[in-house]
Parts: structure tokens; sequence; C-alpha cells
């Protein structure tokens, strides 16, 4: 990989910065700078204790709302995370979620960035549909 090339990663579930205190938000403070609240076009479910987005159809327009962060370091940042949110490269048929590249838009100068993103890679058909986007004030109200 190249470590010259900006990299970013957009969070929107248990990897908040308001979320609590864990493991994978040591790893995101470590290896990346917080940039400030963003959002992206997608739609959110409840998969669980935690939420899974997926990219919206056609002419849907929802919008999940989460945090960018600068990453500093990608080989060690992706090393924990890949593992937390199950994405295996080798085999992304078989992974929870999996890891791409999407448009996101930083709130506070509406700039975008292309950022990595954890897709929910399975079916979303017996999910709760969060339209608000909003894991903290949708799950945690």
């Amino acid at each position: 990989m190249n470590t010259l090339k900006e990299e970013y990663l957009f969070v929107y579930g248990t990897l908040l910065s308001n979320y609590g205190d864990n493991d994978s938000h040591h790893w995101v403070k470590q290896y990346a700078a917080f940039m400030g609240k963003a959002q992206m076009n997608a739609k959110m479910f409840m998969v669980d204790y935690y939420p899974g987005i997926i990219p919206c159809e056609g002419n849907e327009k929802y919008c999940v709302k989460g945090e960018l962060y600068h990453i500093l370091e990608p080989e060690k940042l992706f090393g924990h995370l890949d593992k937390y949110e199950e994405f295996y490269p080798e085999t992304p048929e078989s992974s929870e979620y999996i890891r791409k590249l999407a448009t996101v838009t930083l709130k506070e100068n509406n700039q975008s960035y292309q950022a990595w993103v954890y897709f929910f890679n399975q079916s979303v058909e017996d999910l709760e549909f969060m339209p608000k986007g909003d894991f903290m004030n949708e799950y945690h109200k």
C-alpha cells in the first residue's frame, strides 16, 4: 500500500468516539486522527446491538451519520479493524462486513472525501431499518 496516499475512515456504529471505551476505540485513536462529524448516502439497519449499512439503491436518499478519520497507519489500523468487523479479504463472501471506498461528506466544511467504510455483507431482510441513519440517537434513545 502506498503510504504517501491520504486515506480516510468513516465510522457509524460501535466505533463512534462517544459509543464507549473498548479496544476498537484505542486502535482508532492510535492509528487515525479524528476530523469531525460526517455523513454519507446509505441505509442503516440494526444487526444485533450494532448497526450495519448498505448502499442506497437507485434514487434512494438516505443518510448515515458518523465520524471521519484521517488514517495515519493503514496497515496497523486495518489489521485490527478487519478482524473486529469480521472482514476477510481472501473470502469476502463469508465476511460479515466488507471494506470499500465510498464518498463521505465532512459536516464542518461540506467537503467530500473517499473514505473506507465497512458495509454490511449479509441479508438485511429481517433486520430493523433505521431511517434516520443515526446509531447513537436511534439506538441509544
